[in-house]
């Protein structure tokens, strides 16, 4: 790929959109648009560690613990929303802008499904650029306070009230929470069965609870919540709770 990447009216960010400090992941695999994009970056005060693969990036994810992830899509072993769960579901999570050369209709909705902060096609002027990865870095600072403040194995029972407030109670008014439901379900192809699982999760039960509810098994809600959370790109309750938190306002 090209390094496409323009500079665009204003070029640098404002004061409110400060990259001072800010620790970047780069992925991209092409290195004269890594340079292009590092220096620009790194004029703007931030710190950017560059891995060309996604074996390289696990890495320095581990090493770095970066705030933010700038990720190219095509990468020599793989597709770079690979990695986007596996960031905003460490114990530091870690917000994701996606850059690509090679846009695709259904690359996007993906990405936003998956929880990128901002999804930028190249050619990207250097301002909108700038203003994502600000905007990725706030939405980094507040994961890692949710997380900082809500580490429990059970979801804290001010976060767990009910399926309205973490289905977008802040979003549309007119849908009612089983419409926002169903919205998630049709989005990420959970079954009837599964989103009744979720449902409960987020009303605050206990898996046993869910299961006298649904009239099923003890084993089997936890079957059916492991097959909801991976359509999801989750791995545990907790993870689901913080997905529900992040996308609040979105339904």
């Amino acid at each position: 790929m090209d390094p496409k990447v323009n500079a665009g009216e204003g070029g640098a960010p404002s004061t409110e959109e400060s990259l001072d400090g800010v620790a970047i992941l780069l992925v991209e695999d092409d290195p004269r648009a890594a340079k292009w994009v590092s220096v620009a970056l790194e004029d703007q005060g931030a710190k950017v560690v560059w891995a060309t693969s996604i074996d390289q990036a696990r890495e320095e994810i581990e090493r770095h613990e970066p705030e933010i992830a700038l990720l190219d899509v095509s990468l020599p072993d793989g597709n770079g929303l690979d990695l986007i769960v596996e960031l905003r579901t460490l114990p530091r999570p870690c917000a994701t802008v996606v850059l690509t050369g090679n846009p695709e209709s259904g690359v996007a909705r993906i990405a936003a499904g998956l929880g990128v902060t901002e999804f930028l096609a190249k050619p990207v002027q250097l301002d909108r650029l700038f203003t994502a990865v600000a905007q990725a870095r706030l939405r980094a600072q507040a994961l890692r306070r949710f997380c900082a403040e809500y580490d429990s194995s059970e979801a804290p029972s001010d976060i767990a009230e009910g399926v309205g407030k973490h289905l977008g109670a802040g979003g549309n008014p007119e849908l009612t929470a089983a419409e926002r439901l169903a919205r998630l379900t049709a989005e990420f192809g959970l079954s009837a069965r599964q989103a009744q699982a979720v449902a409960g999760v987020a009303e605050g039960l206990s898996d046993a609870d869910i299961a006298k509810a649904m009239k099923v098994s003890y084993s089997r809600t936890r079957q059916l919540l492991a097959a909801a959370f991976a359509k999801l790109g989750l791995k545990s309750r907790n993870d689901f709770i913080r997905f529900l938190w992040e996308r609040g306002g979105k339904f």
